[in-house]
C-alpha cells in the first residue's frame, strides 16, 4: 500500500522550517500565516506528528527565547525546529561540534548560570583559557556568539538567545527534579 502524501501545505511549511536562508535559523509567525494561511497553526501541530516519529519538533520562542504554546497569537514568534531527544555524542560530532566545543558551551553556560546570567568577557575568557588549549578558546566563544549561543552586550558575555532554546539548562546545572521530589498524585 503506498505511503501518504503529505498535503501541500504540510510539505511548504516542512521546507520553509527545514530551509535554513539566513544566519539565523527559523521563520516569524507572520511569515507562516502569509504563506500557510489563517491555519498555519493546525498545520504546524501536524507537522509536528510527523517530525516527531524523526526525533524532531517544531517550537515557538519569544524574543528572548523563551518556548512559547502552539496557541494564540503568534505572529511575533520564531518558529524552529529543534530535536525532541537529545543527541549522541555521535550525532553532534556530525554536524561539525568537536567534544572540546561542547565542553566549552556547557563550561561557558554553567559559569554564566553561577554569575546570574552574565560576567565580563575577560573573566569568561581566563576561566576557560585556565580549562582548554588557548588558541582555540578564542574562536570557540567568537563562534558562539556568531551563532547566538552567546550574545555580548557591552563588555559583558550573557546566555544567548538559541542557548536558552535548543538546551536545557536546568538539566545541565543538575537541577532536573527526581521522582522523590514529587508527592505520588492522588488515587
Amino acid at each position: 500500500m503506498p505511503a501518504r502524501v503529505p498535503s501541500v501545505k504540510l510539505r511548504k511549511a516542512a521546507r520553509l522550517l527545514l530551509y535554513r536562508s539566513r544566519s539565523k535559523p527559523g521563520i516569524k509567525g507572520w511569515e507562516l500565516a502569509k504563506l500557510l494561511g489563517k491555519d498555519y497553526l493546525e498545520v504546524i501541530k501536524a507537522l509536528n506528528n510527523v517530525l516527531n516519529v524523526l526525533g524532531l519538533e517544531v517550537i515557538a520562542v519569544d524574543g528572548e527565547g523563551r518556548r512559547l504554546n502552539l496557541e494564540g497569537d503568534l505572529r511575533r514568534a520564531l518558529f524552529l525546529v529543534v530535536l525532541s531527544e537529545k543527541p549522541s555524542l555521535q550525532e553532534a560530532k556530525t554536524v561539525g561540534w568537536r567534544i572540546d566545543d561542547l565542553a566549552m558551551l556547557a563550561v561557558s553556560l554553567l559559569y554564566l548560570m553561577a554569575r546570574g546570567g552574565r560576567a565580563p568577557r575577560s573573566d569568561l575568557m581566563g576561566v576557560l583559557k585556565s580549562r582548554f588549549r588557548y588558541p582555540r578558546v578564542s574562536y570557540v566563544v567568537e563562534r558562539l556568539l556568531r551563532l547566538g549561543y552567546l550574545e555580548e552586550e557591552d563588555d559583558q558575555v550573557v546566555i544567548g538567545w538559541r542557548s536558552r532554546v535548543e538546551i536545557d539548562l536546568d538539566k545541565l546545572v543538575g537541577l532536573e527534579p527526581r521522582l522523590s521530589d514529587h508527592p505520588p498524585p492522588p488515587p
